[in-house]
């Protein structure tokens, strides 16, 4: 998987459903609370990309009962579930994005774990919402953060997009290639880059971040009053 991943213009960079590009960045790797609690503590920061310099000091705190579900603490066996709880509290306004250095705590329990089919939930999106977010992913990882690379490609079948999504990687490999078909992506393998078609609509998708960041505010704004 991090061969893969490695192969994007920036491994860190990731997409939410709300359509807001950012980077999460991990002070590997999780430690005792140290205040005698039974959770586990991650430090990190997720960066608005969009050049405002908007982000958030993270703490990720892990039960110990949610540890149990996961094979270790280790980078390999626990990263989706960090950046997949990350993008999940951004698209439900619970985080919120600053200039400022604010820590926010989020908490990773049982509740992103479903008893009933043994594996980690964070949203269910459609065949509909998936294409849109291969759509977006595509223009903002691969051209417009990476205006000087010309041809850069991303990987549209990443396994932490698929637990995200609540798919899998073959799946949302079967939308991209309809997207290709569509002539909006071009596909080599698992990677795809953006065609022109979908270029030019890249007003339509920055007007989509525009709205989904000023949401975000609108709401922390009014719960301070």
């Amino acid at each position: 998987m991090q061969t893969q991943r490695s192969q994007n213009p920036n491994p860190d960079a990731y997409l939410t459903l709300a359509g807001l590009p950012v980077t999460i960045q991990m002070q590997w790797p999780f430690h005792g609370s140290g205040s005698g609690g039974d959770f586990y503590l991650l430090h990190g920061t997720m960066t608005l990309q969009d050049g405002s310099g908007l982000h958030a000091d993270v703490a990720v705190q892990l039960s110990q009962t949610f540890k149990e579900q996961l094979h270790s603490l280790d980078r390999q066996d626990s990263e989706s579930a960090v950046v997949n709880a990350l993008r999940k509290e951004l698209d439900r306004k619970q985080l919120e994005l600053l200039k400022s250095g604010k820590k926010q705590p989020v908490p990773i329990s049982s509740r992103h774990y479903s008893i009933k089919n043994h594996k980690l939930v964070f949203a269910k999106a459609d065949d509909a919402q998936m294409r849109d977010f291969l759509v977006a992913k595509t223009f903002w990882l691969a051209f417009k953060l990476n205006a000087e690379k010309r041809g850069a490609k991303v990987w549209v079948a990443d396994v932490y997009d698929a637990d995200y999504l609540g798919t899998t990687a073959a799946h949302l490999l079967e939308i991209a290639q309809g997207l290709a078909k569509e002539g909006l992506l071009k596909l080599e393998g698992e990677f795809a880059q953006p065609t022109d078609s979908l270029i030019a609509r890249g007003g339509e998708l920055e007007k989509k971040m525009l709205a989904s960041l000023e949401a975000l505010h609108a709401k922390h704004a009014y719960e301070r009053g």
